[in-house]
């Protein structure tokens, strides 16, 4: 990424690429299934949030999003985004983004302006030795206070920015721990004058069937700023109406504690236990002990949710904490919900904590993805909050992978959900995110029967990130970064609960939490015989043998865009399910 040009990018992009995100998309537990036997009996679908209204008990399939077409597998491969790297703000988009005009002067606006990896070649290196296995910097992960010294944007560039935007009347109430983000307030004038533009207000069709649409904050220009800033900025990678403001609302009833019957309808934890070899380190006495496990959300959950589905399937655990990165949820999300308790179920003796953005937009989700890898804190970080890769500006992709680069210097695992529309999401687009693809497992009873690709396992060739180095041994080479590494479970329900009631449901929400569980544990097996914790998964998985070998090959099935299962690495399922024991004899 060229400095000092970021901020003259074209905003308004042509063709699919569109300008057309999900930054506010919670990815769905429950798309319609192609044509073929359903595996579980059908569940009633709940409201996303606590704050929607319940559908009816009959309602049509998901009305899909209004996008152009996708492309063919073979053109995915090339990426239209304009050069120089536009900044995160949408423009108008037909059957997407609808063009209402300009916003009131007066009205309020949050964001995030990002900052550049300071000696990114050096970092770079570093990491290289880091998962050297054999080398004299083998597993040596740098602490965050290293990383600040060496890598973050410098103190007096931030204030130099800072300074400038508080001259126009924007304030900047937070500064990440690694400041690669700050977040900007203020209103939709004091923006308009500091960067010479009009915010214009875009109707955005919602992503998720049925539900009403909502209003973002857009451009049809590009942004301006001063020299000395565009020398110190990446771009503004986010541009939200403000967060909600209020009250959470309190928990009302006490979800019943009884197992689900008939419990064959959904997985529940100890069939999934079972299904991805964790039962083997349970009977070792391993179950995340000694280990810290960190879930990113929006919005909040239900503590009596997580409690009564921990007791109902006899998982004896502590709450998790939460760490609240900006402004206080006014509102729940199921997203978050089924993410802590399968997360927290799967490394029942691990400690979760939960970094708890206030919505779903990109200025909450970018800074509490970056706050977790930047605190340091934990060993394994999970996120199920997707956006598609081909409707989200480059910005955006960009700086999630930067987040990422730092956590695999400290030696953080990260998963990410790969969605559910067959195509590539970000973050798992990132190398330094393992992304966490779909299968549809089916069980009698303990037993697994059989396991195939899913048909809307999120999957392909990324268009922002060039082919690392690391998988540059796939046939026939992909010409750039290629998705899933992994893939578990999505389309036979899971149990879950949420807003009291207990039912099953479907997608990568799922398999994303319960591999990074599955992570901790693990790591926790490890830390008994003072080896450190994994880390960075992907540079192993796609260069130890003995890694790829334990591996349940995923050899059947196809995706919605054509892509098939077959032996050894695949798109929809990567290298295939893991197995937890067999990754604790296997990684270096």
């Amino acid at each position: 990424m060229k400095r000092g040009h970021i901020l003259a990018g074209v905003l308004l992009l042509s063709g699919w690429m569109g300008g057309c995100r999900d930054s506010d998309r919670l990815t769905s537990v429950g798309k319609p299934r192609p044509p073929g036997p359903t595996p579980v009996e059908g569940a009633p679908t709940l409201p996303d949030s606590e704050a929607s209204q319940p559908p009816p008990t009959t309602q049509p399939p998901p009305e899909p999003e209004v996008v152009d077409p996708p492309p063919e597998p073979e053109a995915e491969v090339l990426d239209p985004t304009p050069i120089p790297t536009t900044d995160g703000v949408p423009g108008p988009l037909p059957g997407v983004y609808t063009d209402k005009g300009e916003a009131p002067e007066t009205d309020l606006i949050r964001g995030l302006v990002a900052f550049p990896i300071r000696d990114r070649d050096a970092l770079e290196q570093r990491i290289n030795d880091i998962y050297k296995p054999g080398g004299a910097g083998f597993r040596k992960y740098m602490t965050p206070q290293e990383w600040n010294a060496k890598h973050a944007p410098l103190e007096k560039d931030i204030t130099l920015v800072t300074d400038w935007m508080k001259s126009a009347g924007l304030q900047t109430p937070r500064v990440a721990s690694n400041r690669l983000l700050v977040q900007f307030v203020g209103t939709v004038g004091q923006f308009n004058k500091a960067f010479g533009v009009k915010i214009r207000i875009l109707e955005r069709k919602s992503p998720q069937g049925g539900n009403d649409p909502h209003d973002v904050y857009g451009l049809t220009e590009p942004i301006k700023a001063p020299t000395f800033v565009q020398q110190r900025v990446a771009a503004i990678v986010a541009l939200d109406l403000p967060a909600g403001v209020g009250t959470l609302p309190g928990e009302f009833g006490q979800p019943s504690t009884e197992k689900p019957d008939p419990i064959n309808r959904g997985l529940t934890p100890q069939q999934v236990a079972r299904a991805y070899g964790l039962d083997t380190l349970y009977n070792q006495g391993h179950q995340g002990q000694g280990t810290k496990l960190g879930v990113v959300i929006g919005a909040s959950f239900r503590w009596k949710d997580l409690r009564a589905f921990w007791k109902m399937f006899d998982i004896e655990r502590e709450d998790p904490k939460v760490i609240q990165t900006m402004e206080p949820p006014v509102t729940r999300y199921r997203e978050g919900t089924l993410d802590v308790e399968w997360a927290a179920a799967m490394a029942p003796k691990s400690e979760v904590i939960v970094y708890m953005g206030p919505d779903a937009r990109n200025t909450s989700m970018l800074f509490t993805f970056n706050e977790a890898i930047a605190r340091g804190e934990v060993s394994v970080i999970t996120t199920s909050f997707a956006h598609r890769e081909d409707s989200e500006p480059r910005a955006v992709h960009e700086q999630y992978g930067a987040s990422g680069m730092m956590a695999a210097a400290l030696g953080i695992t990260v998963t990410a959900a790969s969605g559910d529309s067959a195509g590539v999401d970000t973050p798992g687009s990132s190398p330094y995110v393992t992304a966490v693809g779909g299968t549809q497992l089916k069980m009698n009873g303990m037993t697994v029967t059989g396991e195939t690709a899913w048909y809307y396992s999120g999957s392909g060739i990324s268009r922002t990130f060039t082919t690392p180095e690391w998988q540059k041994g796939i046939v026939p080479l992909p010409a750039k970064r290629a998705v899933v590494d992994v893939a578990l479970n999505a389309d036979t329900g899971f149990w879950y609960t949420w807003l009291g009631v207990t039912v099953p449901n479907t997608g990568t929400s799922f398999s994303s939490p319960i591999f990074a569980g599955l992570i901790a544990v693990v790591n926790g097996a490890r830390s008994e015989v003072a080896k450190p914790q994994v880390g960075w998964l992907n540079s192993q998985l796609y260069t130890l043998p003995a890694v790829q070998g334990t591996f349940r090959d995923i050899t059947v099935g196809v995706t919605d865009r054509q892509y098939e299962a077959g032996p050894g690495w695949d798109i929809p399922t990567g290298w295939g399910a893991p197995d937890a024991d067999g990754l604790l004899r296997t990684l270096p």
